[in-house]
């Protein structure tokens, strides 16, 4: 199971097309012929993404939004990000 480290630079794919609708951010892969929809916790961490930033830097801000550890932030964050790697969503350089 992948674990992410603080320099580990985290992109969105560009393929995406997103949305915002109320409180949740649509998106649609056309390729893959799928769509997701985020909120809360998922949608700021996409909102973060949308330029390019090191698990670290993410971890700082969601840990500054949610008023959460960063040890719990961690915790938290990378099942979620793997998820966003394993379904295409997201690539690490």
């Amino acid at each position: 199971m992948r674990s992410f480290n603080s320099e580990d630079r985290l992109c969105r794919v560009e393929e995406m097309i997103s949305t915002d609708l109320d409180a949740e951010t649509i998106l649609m892969s056309i390729d893959a012929g799928a769509y997701y929809g985020l909120a809360g916790s998922a949608r700021s961490i996409w909102q973060v993404l949308e330029t390019p930033a090191t698990f670290g830097e993410l971890i700082e801000r969601l840990t500054r939004e949610y008023d959460v550890t960063p040890k719990t932030c961690t915790a938290d964050v990378q099942p979620f990000l793997r998820e966003l790697e394993k379904v295409g969503l997201l690539h690490v350089e």
